[in-house]
């Protein structure tokens, strides 16, 4: 049984789980640890993989990238949030698009969505998505690799200098920016999600509107998708170039693995069959069952 302090704690951290795409851009909010390193994207990053997701009767603009895994050519597979695709109360939302590079002129419908749960509010741990495409983004819009990362080895590469680096945008409209000179925290016996390793902590600056945004290792000059950017954990407290303190103001990112790397394999592998058999539709929340498979 937990104590009251615990679930004062959780009831904390869920409230503060959707602040990133559910609120208006306000930059005393924003989550920036000492100097603020957030710029424009530029075509040197090589990440005209990222954009945005825009669905019907909603003003917000969460972040999303394409991706294919190693081997594969997709350009039809995008990662982000849960409550991209969910209202504040957890209901869907219908005839969403994903805008490659932020581009509405390119814009794609999303035709299946597979995600880590339907309550990110409370989940906000498994608040990841992936999403299938009605078809592929042009070429001119490269995806990125997913890699898994563990929290010992994003300890190990931030120590040595390995770069990490965050994208998104601020507000619900671009342009897309990434942050850099940053990357995960190693945790401490006091920090939030000390024991869980499915979150990285991070220290990237950010603001609302970059939920779902990449965050990313560059490895021999080459970006790969090791999370995507959930909650802000100290949106009301935390002014620009305050110092970081994973204690109470740390940056979560949902670790690309396990259940989320799965979905990421089964859209890449069977895809199209998937959007055959089921139509344009909306997948249920993507979770083993009792035998230990996976469906949706």
């Amino acid at each position: 049984m937990k104590l009251s302090g615990e679930k004062h704690l959780l009831m904390w951290i869920a409230a503060a789980s959707l602040v990133l795409a559910l609120t208006p851009v306000h930059f005393a909010r924003a989550n920036v640890f000492g100097k603020d390193y957030r710029r424009l994207l530029t075509d040197a990053d090589n990440l005209s993989a990222v954009g945005l997701i825009a669905c019907e009767g909603s003003t917000r603009r969460p972040t999303a990238t394409l991706v294919a895994p190693h081997g594969s050519h997709h350009r039809d597979i995008i990662i982000t949030v849960a409550h991209a695709f969910l209202t504040s109360d957890d209901k869907r939302l219908s005839h969403c698009q994903f805008w490659p590079g932020g581009h509405q002129t390119d814009a794609i419908p999303v035709a299946i969505t597979l995600l880590g749960t339907a309550r990110p509010d409370t989940d906000w741990n498994e608040d990841w998505a992936v999403a299938l495409l009605e078809h592929k983004a042009p070429l001119k819009y490269q995806p990125l690799e997913p890699l898994i990362m563990y929290p010992e080895d994003a300890d190990a590469r931030r120590a040595s200098g390995t770069k990490f680096m965050l994208a998104g945008h601020n507000g619900e409209i671009g342009p897309l920016m990434v942050s850099d000179h940053c990357g995960p925290r190693h945790k401490m016996n006091a920090d939030i999600n000390r024991f869980d390793s499915r979150a990285f902590n991070h220290d990237c600056g950010m603001a609302p509107g970059w939920s779902g945004g990449p965050l990313m290792v560059i490895l021999n000059g080459r970006p790969f998708v090791i999370a995507v950017n959930a909650t802000e954990l100290n949106a009301l407290v935390t002014q620009i170039g305050d110092a970081y303190n994973g204690v109470y103001n740390a940056n979560t990112a949902v670790r690309i693995d396990g259940p989320f790397f799965d979905a990421i394999t089964r859209l890449a592998r069977s895809g199209a069959l998937d959007m055959a058999l089921t139509g344009k539709t909306l997948c249920q929340v993507w979770r083993p069952d009792s035998a230990g498979s996976k469906h949706c």
